[in-house]
């Protein structure tokens, strides 16, 4: 080993003794010389022995003029790797990684991975950085190869040998290899072929002549010898082939692997019937499995699988239950609900008011509901609790074990659950369209007519006069309906919204009276609670006092009783120019509507269709387009100086004349909307053009 000693350590006296080097011709400050194996003594600071004393306790001294005391280390990790310290190492390098007796790799591509791997010969020069070791440089690096090897069978007159085929793997950080082989199907090896049975155990494999195996004794088309069964080796994967090429080794194509008569003969037997019964299918095999010990959901079928595609799929059924011929016996409706999910059934009783039957909520409980109840209270059976109707011979039978599935239903079938026979008259859509699409039946639903129950008759709503009428209808109705009154609901956003908004109308009666021909009522519509308050203003010398003539309220339509006892009410949709209503009696003609209202009507027009430009475009569109020519003519004669406007009264003339009788609030929306110089004229061009914008 080499160890480094400054010229100031070699004037101490035990150096002195040493045998002392000849000065160098470029009388450098530290010289080398080789010791004997250095001895740590116990302690942070480092002890050397000269040469020729005993190793005992008292000859070594320590270095006075040393400052650092760290101990000497081999591993480090740099840059997340772990790795050897080469620098000031006392162990002497490694050499490169070999696999096989062959240098595998350089240490500078010992983590570039396969496909940078660089094979070579030359080691490393003394004093150069060591290389990086094999358990590092092949770490998770392994070879694999598809192999197999021939086993003779002595008890069977149907073979007489039989190809096992295994894989091999090599692994490359400690020249251990394994054997593992693939299950295979009725080979009596298990019955879960997505496992592997281990047929070598990992570790390192002596060849027969006395040394291991090694990367480069192992390739497609050799065969080697393992504890005396002889493995031929018939392919690879990619990562092995490009590790081996980069070797320079030549990786020859993929072997066929050979098959054994009886197993050719199996898999055509097996591709004849249609494969191996599964053992959901096959009580036989189903014992036989579970009798090894086989997983329970390896017996049954894939549950997971039919759950997971019909998951919230239920198909449902009306039945009903015809008890009729016994006493006091009746018809009665129930529904059937069948979960695809796991093929369970429930039956649900529809609840009637005033039955008097308790509210159980199920007639029969989720789960499966075999056909034949009889199981359950067999006398002759061993266990009478069991679905096994098992008699004296010990043999159980199959029609016991029968549930109900999706094919026992259908529409106009009888069904018997839990000793009660049942009728399916209906099914929902859902139902309809699974049995179309998954088992081409076509359902349709049988008439089916339950009996009238008589129902308790209702209390009349008594009318709203007399004592009962004491504040508004909402208010007296809710006193009559309930044992403690309760105030009738307001609807606050409308209260909100269309505060402030009131829409008023000038009207009069509609008589022939001399004495109320020329009587004038305003007329005031509260959009935020619907009330309507008439008012009459005072005419000087016309013998009548004017004033309040109906209170703020909200009033009804006559004639609009419901038979619930409700009236329908006026509401702001109902009033415009030229409407007739009749309140508390007397019927007002409207006549006129101030600006506000007319604004408002216009830019509310899904409450106001009178209001609605689109809506009367859409109405007299036709008409106009029909009698285009009279109309242009009769505006023209309005019209002398060919301006394109005429006066309000030749416009209406005109329009009677063409046989259009337009309602007074429609006449009054289209001379506010084509009086476009807001001059008491009307631009008839622009009304008799479809494509103008004031149609729009």
């Amino acid at each position: 080993w080499t160890l480094q000693v400054s010229e100031s350590e070699s004037q101490h006296p035990a150096c002195r003794a040493w045998p002392q080097p000849a000065a160098a011709p470029d009388r450098r400050k530290s010289v080398t010389r080789l010791f004997a194996p250095v001895m740590p003594a116990v302690g942070s600071q480092q002890s050397v022995i000269p040469p020729g004393l005993p190793k005992l306790p008292g000859n070594g001294f320590k270095d006075p003029t040393a400052v650092h005391y760290a101990k000497t280390h081999v591993f480090d990790v740099q840059n997340g790797i772990p790795a050897m310290k080469s620098t000031g190492s006392i162990i002497p390098p490694s050499p490169p990684p070999r696999r096989g007796g062959a240098v595998l790799m350089q240490p500078a591509t010992a983590f570039a991975g396969a496909n940078a791997l660089s094979p070579t010969k030359t080691q490393p020069a003394q004093g150069s950085e060591a290389a990086t070791p094999a358990w590092i440089a092949f770490d998770r690096k392994v070879l694999r190869f598809n192999c197999h090897f021939d086993e003779e069978v002595h008890d069977s007159q149907a073979e007489a040998s039989r190809v096992r085929k295994c894989i091999l793997y090599y692994y490359l950080e400690d020249d251990s290899m394994h054997i593992c082989e693939p299950k295979v199907e009725n080979s009596g090896l298990g019955i879960d072929p997505t496992k592997s049975a281990v047929y070598l155990k990992r570790h390192r494999v002596p060849k027969p002549e006395g040394d291991f195996f090694g990367a480069t004794d192992l390739n497609i088309g050799l065969t080697i010898d393992i504890y005396g069964r002889v493995f031929t080796l018939t392919d690879c994967d990619g990562f092995t082939r490009t590790f081996l090429e980069k070797l320079g080794i030549e990786v020859p194509q993929a072997i066929e692997e050979p098959t054994d008569g009886y197993t050719s003969t199996r898999a055509a037997v097996k591709a004849h019937v249609g494969g191996r019964p599964r053992p959901v299918n096959d009580a036989l095999i189903r014992g036989v499995e579970a009798s090894l010990g086989a997983s329970s959901h390896l017996l049954e079928g894939d549950r997971l699988g039919q759950f997971l595609d019909n998951d919230r799929k239920v198909l449902r059924f009306y039945m009903a239950w015809d008890d009729r011929k016994k006493l006091y016996g009746e018809l009665r409706p129930f529904i059937l609900h069948y979960y695809l999910a796991d093929d369970h059934m429930e039956v649900v009783e529809v609840k009637t008011r005033n039955n008097g039957r308790d509210p159980f909520p199920l007639f029969v409980k989720k789960g499966k509901v075999y056909k034949n109840i009889d199981s359950y209270t067999s006398i002759d059976s061993p266990t009478t609790h069991t679905t096994q109707n098992i008699g004296r011979s010990g043999r159980v039978d199959p029609a016991t074990m029968e549930a109900f599935t999706e094919a026992d239903f259908g529409i106009g079938k009888s069904i018997k659950v839990l000793g009660v026979e049942f009728f399916i008259h209906a099914c929902d859509e859902f139902t309809r369209d699974y049995y179309q699409k998954v088992h081409g039946v076509e359902l349709v639903d049988v008439p089916f007519v339950y009996e009238e129950k008589w129902e308790r008759p209702k209390m009349p709503v008594p009318p709203h006069t007399g004592w009962a009428a004491i504040g508004s209808e909402e208010d007296s109705l809710n006193s009559m309906q309930h044992l403690v009154p309760k105030p009738p609901k307001k609807d606050m956003k409308k209260l909100m919204d269309k505060d402030g908004v009131i829409l008023r109308f000038l009207a009069r009666f509609e008589t022939e009276a001399e004495e109320d021909t020329g009587r004038q009522f305003v007329i005031k519509f509260y959009c935020a609670n619907d009330t309507i308050a008439v008012f009459e203003p005072p005419l000087k010398n016309s013998g009548l006092v004017g004033g309040k003539f109906i209170e703020r309220t909200t009033l009804r339509k006559a004639g609009t009783q419901k038979e619930d006892g409700t009236w329908e009410f006026w509401l702001q949709g109902d009033f415009y120019t030229g409407a007739v209503v009749e309140l508390n009696g007397w019927r007002f003609v409207i006549y006129q509507a101030d600006e506000y209202t007319l604004s408002y009507m216009e830019a509310h027009p899904e409450q106001h269709p009178m209001s609605s430009i689109a809506y009367i475009c859409e109405q007299a569109a036709p008409v106009l387009a029909e009698k285009r020519e009279a109309l242009l003519a009769d505006f023209a004669a309005a019209d002398p100086s060919e301006s394109g406007y005429v006066n309000y009264e030749p416009f209406q003339a005109a329009l009677a004349g063409a046989g259009m009788e337009l309602n007074d609030q429609v006449l009054v929306t289209l001379l506010r909307r084509f009086d476009v110089r807001k001059d008491g004229t009307v631009s008839y061009r622009e009304l008799m053009n479809p494509d103008s914008n004031l149609w729009k």
